[in-house]
């Protein structure tokens, strides 16, 4: 098991907490507005927007010391839509983002542990990969919930101090309601989904390295190149995803794409086909047309198939580039199936 002097542990805890801070946010935003839409006593006026990490990071500070570093009547207004007044529910949201922080710094060095325990990364999935993850779950849940418990009493008084005559108690409704429950909820996901960079930060990135390809047609973006062998053998791709591809018989002359999700997900995938001169042949998504058929002989001259996926924010993004070299396409059905993000 790898150990840390002090500088060390604490650049690998900055970058852990790097990764993990955008992500939470994330988690927590959707959390707090899903919580809003079940009975929640009224609609709200304006949505909170979805802000690059940087820039919410940058106002959950703003917002803790706007909020709590002044006595009441000198606070400044929430620096969210000037047109539009912001609601309890949008203001209860920047509350629990900026207690966030503080509770992230708590538990990373114990979450650094048991990564380092956890052992270093794997580029593939298989069986005993998710015997590892089984038994490091509950693990992970059984540090992380205790500590956002004993933290967050005894944060909240100190950022009310001068305003709370009595402690703060963990049975309080309103600690659960609006901290505790919503920060958990985003947390835990977040480590999870985020597991194989994090075991890369702790261990040293041991996975092969990422290999790189233009995109077709737009030369200035260079997407991730994956091969044949990573797609048929489910392979746990560079980003994390975990992409499927079956190869059935398809009339002579012609080829055939098709994409599929895992009933969980919920994002947006596509796939995209472009021949020889970064022309794209077809096009389909999991939101519109999930089947498309075309004849082999325009791929004859090269070509590529584009992965996509929603980024963080929803907007689409190219990610993954294979070359149709690899594939040899003509009479076959193509199929890739989005196992897991």
């Amino acid at each position: 098991m790898p150990s840390y002097i002090a500088e060390e542990q604490r650049g690998t805890e900055a970058r852990i907490l790097n990764v993990l801070f955008p992500t939470i946010l994330q988690g927590l935003q959707l959390t707090h507005q899903a919580a809003n839409q079940i009975g929640a006593p009224a609609p709200r006026a304006a949505q909170l927007p979805l802000l690059p990490p940087q820039m919410a990071m940058q106002m959950a500070v703003q917002l803790e010391h706007r909020t709590y570093g002044y006595p009441p009547e000198h606070r400044q207004p929430y620096p969210f839509s000037a047109g539009h007044p912001q609601q309890a529910a949008d203001r209860s949201f920047m509350d629990v983002a900026c207690v966030l922080m503080p509770v992230v710094q708590a538990v990373v060095p114990p979450l650094v542990e048991q990564l380092l325990q956890f052992g270093p990364a794997k580029s593939e999935t298989d069986q005993n990969e998710e015997e590892r993850f089984l038994q490091f779950v509950p693990q992970l849940i059984g540090t992380i919930t205790p500590i956002v418990m004993q933290v967050l009493p005894g944060l909240l008084q100190t950022m009310n101090r001068g305003r709370v005559e009595h402690p703060i108690r963990v049975t309080d409704r309103e600690l659960n309601q609006r901290y505790f429950g919503p920060i958990v909820h985003a947390l835990l996901p977040a480590i999870i989904s985020q597991l194989p960079e994090l075991l890369a930060i702790v261990h040293g990135d041991q996975r092969a390295p990422a290999r790189y390809e233009r995109m077709p047609g737009r030369a200035q973006v260079r997407l991730i190149r994956c091969g044949r062998n990573e797609l048929v053998n489910a392979h746990r791709l560079r980003d994390g995803d975990v992409v499927h591809l079956t190869e059935t018989a398809a009339p002579p002359g012609t080829t055939e794409i098709r994409i599929s999700l895992s009933p969980h997900s919920l994002w947006w995938k596509g796939v995209q086909v472009t021949d020889g001169t970064d022309r794209q042949i077809a096009f389909v998504d999991t939101e519109r047309e999930t089947y498309a058929s075309f004849e082999s002989r325009a791929l004859q001259n090269g070509g590529a198939i584009v992965l996509w996926k929603a980024g963080m924010y929803g907007e689409p993004l190219p990610m993954y580039v294979i070359p149709i070299s690899e594939l040899a396409p003509d009479a076959k059905c193509l199929t890739f199936h989005w196992a897991a993000d």
